[in-house]
C-alpha cells in the first residue's frame, strides 16, 4: 500500500506540534498571550478558537536536512534568513498544484485531494508545508456577556447581522497585509522553539514560485509573496519503515487559531492566530 493513501487532515483539540505559532499572529509587534478571557478587561492580544479557519495546502513533505537552514534565531533572539530554501533533501508526501483548500475549523477528518507519495525508508528530522499566503477566517467571542463578532473586514462588532468571514494576506511578518515601508525593518522570516509540551523548532519564510521553484522572499521584493514555506523540527523525528502504511498529519486550532486585538479593554478586531501539526505513522 502506498504511504499517504489515506493523508488525513484531523482537528485535534489537544496539543499538536507548532509548526507556525506564532508566525500569522502578524499584525504589529505585539504577540497574543494565552487564551482570551471570558470577563474582566482585555489589554493585551490573546487567542480564542475561530470558526472558520482556511488554508490553501500545495504541498507537504519529509526532508532529511533542514530546508531553511540559513533562517535561524540568533545570540540576541532576533530571526535572521539568508532566504535560501534548499529542498535537495526533501521528498514529498502530498502535492496538488492548484492548491487544496481545507477548513481547519471543521472538526472532523479531511482527505486531501490531490498525488500522494511514498516517502523512502528512513528517518526525517524535518517536515515542510507550502501554503499560500492568505487565510480565510471567521470567529466570535463573548466578554463579559457581550457577544462580539468579526465583519468582513476583521473588525469587531457587537451587531450579529454582520457576522461574518474575511481573507487576511500576509506578505511581512512584522507588518501583515502591507510591507513596511523601511526596507531594511521588513521581516521574511519567522522562527520559535518549544521547549515544553509538544517540543521541537519551527521556522517559515515567504516565498514566490519561480517555474515550480518555491524561491524565498528578499527585503525589496516584499510585495510580491504568493505563498508560506514552513518547516517543523519535530524533537523527536518521523520515521518511516517498510511496516508503514500512512502519515497522519493532525491540526491543531483550539485556542490558538484567531488572535484577538483589544482596544479600550473589550475586542477591536480579530486576526489569524497559529495552526499546530503533528505527525503519527502507521
Amino acid at each position: 500500500m502506498n504511504l499517504l493513501t489515506k493523508n488525513l487532515i484531523k482537528i485535534s483539540a489537544g496539543a499538536g506540534l507548532c509548526f507556525a505559532g506564532g508566525l500569522l499572529t502578524f499584525n504589529n509587534e505585539a504577540k497574543a498571550e494565552g487564551e482570551c478571557a471570558s470577563s474582566g478587561n482585555l489589554t493585551q492580544r490573546c487567542y480564542i478558537t475561530p470558526a472558520t479557519y482556511k488554508i490553501t495546502v500545495y504541498e507537504m513533505g519529509l526532508c532529511t536536512s533542514d530546508p531553511l537552514a540559513g533562517t535561524y534565531i540568533n545570540s540576541s533572539d532576533e530571526v535572521v534568513t539568508d532566504n535560501t530554501i534548499d529542498e535537495s533533501t526533501c521528498t514529498p508526501s502530498f502535492k496538488n498544484d492548484n492548491g487544496f483548500e481545507v477548513d481547519l475549523a471543521g472538526g472532523a477528518s479531511q482527505a486531501l485531494t490531490g498525488t500522494n507519495f511514498r516517502p523512502p525508508v528512513g528517518t526525517y528530522p524535518s517536515a515542510y508545508i507550502k501554503i499560500k499566503n492568505q487565510f480565510g477566517l471567521k470567529g466570535t467571542h463573548t466578554l463579559g456577556g457581550t457577544p462580539y463578532y468579526s465583519k468582513d473586514d476583521g473588525v469587531a462588532t457587537t451587531n450579529s447581522g454582520l457576522y461574518d468571514s474575511w481573507n487576511e494576506n500576509l506578505l511581512d511578518f512584522g507588518n501583515g497585509p502591507t510591507c513596511n515601508g523601511t526596507t531594511s525593518s521588513r521581516e521574511m522570516a519567522g522562527s520559535e522553539v518549544f521547549t515544553t509540551g509538544a517540543t521541537g523548532t519551527m521556522k517559515a519564510v515567504m516565498a514566490t514560485v519561480n517555474s515550480g521553484t518555491y524561491v524565498g522572499t528578499t527585503q525589496a521584493n516584499c510585495a510580491n509573496s504568493t505563498r508560506m514555506y514552513g518547516v517543523f523540527a519535530p524533537t523527536v523525528p518521523v520515521v518511516i519503515t517498510d511496516d508503514t502504511q500512512g502519515l497522519e498529519v493532525t491540526f491543531t486550532i483550539t485556542n490558538r487559531g484567531m488572535t484577538i486585538i483589544p482596544n479600550s479593554n473589550v475586542p477591536a478586531a480579530f486576526s489569524s492566530g497559529p495552526f499546530s501539526p503533528s505527525f503519527k505513522t502507521y
